[in-house]
């Protein structure tokens, strides 16, 4: 049996939608209430899902910014991989009449209610593609000629006159090409956010007594505060073996050895080299190992070594410059990374009275498909007793 895919309307004053991407591919077996595609309307993106269960038999208009009218067949699913289907309908260019609609959409799409936002720029006729296009780059509408019907503003018409401008020199920016190291940034922390379900804890740690103990260890070695974080995060991780686990092909791994990954900001961005076995080792040990790999994180003379097999647990601290507080995204494979804010005296209430306090604000960003809430929450809690009371 042969089940048409359409446009679905959605909003009252919907007329036409704009396919953003298919989340599965002709041939695919689909179930009913997956996400079949993508549809945008004005700037708003909504997921579609499917209504049937079957074969992904024919995909009709594929992603693009080229506009659909609703309840136009865009697609269809059969009971069979290769059972037959109608040729390719047209898209309607008439208007939709109310009635019609309406009783379109009862049988084949839920109708989503959503206040529509005018694509219009004073008369100026644009495609809601066109538009974001054009807010991206920085190109005013009105300095563009729609070729679409009605003189409408399409995305050709925008990257046409962009091309322009470019081959003119545009005063108003100039393009900086991804580096490859910059490239590998983005697409990893691109996949970190859209594939890891991130959540976020956070808390105020009081750093007076590590303040004491610093000023202590340092009349011998130079001891930062970074070198406390590290010793003490590692031994609380071994209670809480989760916080070291990675994902890797689709496995939880739990390590043997407990390893701090340390974000360093290089000069054309940002790397995680690794600390190894930091449970077993000295606050000083620790320094010098941070010392050292900082300074070969700079001079990019890393080993394939000092990044491991990508850090479980990391570290990124942004105090030394006035950060108060901040999420960071977890680096893959790992499940967690902690934020570190500045440290900064403020009033607080202690023992019925209030006192100045040096404090610092620790976010931590876990991965919620191994770690829960709870789980995480004792972590950060015990975290911040043993470094508020110097436990070890």
């Amino acid at each position: 049996m042969i089940k048409e895919i359409i446009m679905p309307k959605l909003g009252e004053t919907m007329e036409e939608g704009y396919i953003v991407r298919w989340a599965k591919n002709e041939g695919d077996y689909v179930k009913k209430g997956e996400v079949l595609f993508e549809v945008m309307s004005d700037k708003t993106n909504f997921e579609i899902e499917s209504l049937y269960e079957g074969y992904l038999r024919k995909i009709l208009y594929p992603a693009s910014d080229t506009s659909i009218a609703v309840i136009t067949v865009i697609g269809y699913i059969t009971d069979k991989p290769d059972e037959e289907i109608p040729e390719k309908p047209q898209i309607s260019e008439k208007k939709v009449e109310p009635k019609q609609t309406e009783d379109a959409i009862s049988k084949e799409a839920p109708i989503i209610k959503q206040e529509k936002k005018s694509v219009d720029e004073g008369r100026i006729k644009v495609s809601p593609v066109a538009k974001k296009l054009a807010e991206e780059m920085g190109i005013s509408l009105s300095d563009i000629q729609g070729t679409g019907e009605g003189g409408r503003i399409e995305k050709k018409d925008v990257l046409y006159y962009a091309e322009i401008l470019k081959s003119q020199g545009n005063p108003q920016y100039e393009v900086m090409q991804w580096t490859p190291f910059r490239k590998i940034i983005a697409d990893k922390l691109t996949y970190s956010k859209q594939n890891i379900p991130h959540y976020y804890l956070s808390s105020r740690f009081l750093m007076d007594n590590i303040t004491k103990e610093k000023e202590k260890k340092s009349k011998e070695k130079k001891i930062t505060y970074t070198d406390f974080l590290i010793f003490w995060t590692a031994r609380t991780i071994k209670d809480f073996p989760l916080l070291n686990a990675a994902v890797v092909n689709n496995q939880i791994r739990l390590y043997k050895t407990i390893d701090i990954g340390l974000a360093i900001s290089i000069e054309d961005g940002l790397i995680v080299p690794i600390i190894k076995d930091v449970a077993n080792k000295t606050i000083e040990e620790i320094s010098s190992l941070r010392e050292n790999i900082v300074t070969r994180a700079k001079n990019k003379t890393l080993s394939k070594e000092d990044m491991g097999e990508g850090a479980r647990f990391v570290i990124s601290n942004l105090g030394m410059f006035g950060v108060k507080n901040f999420s960071a995204i977890i680096s893959p494979p790992g499940v967690a990374i902690m934020a570190v804010g500045t440290i900064e005296k403020e009033p607080i209430i202690k023992s019925n009275n209030i006192t100045i306090a040096e404090t610092m604000w620790v976010t931590l960003s876990l991965d919620h498909r191994i770690i829960d809430g709870t789980y995480g929450g004792k972590f950060l809690q015990t975290l911040q007793k043993r470094i508020e009371n110097l436990e070890i």
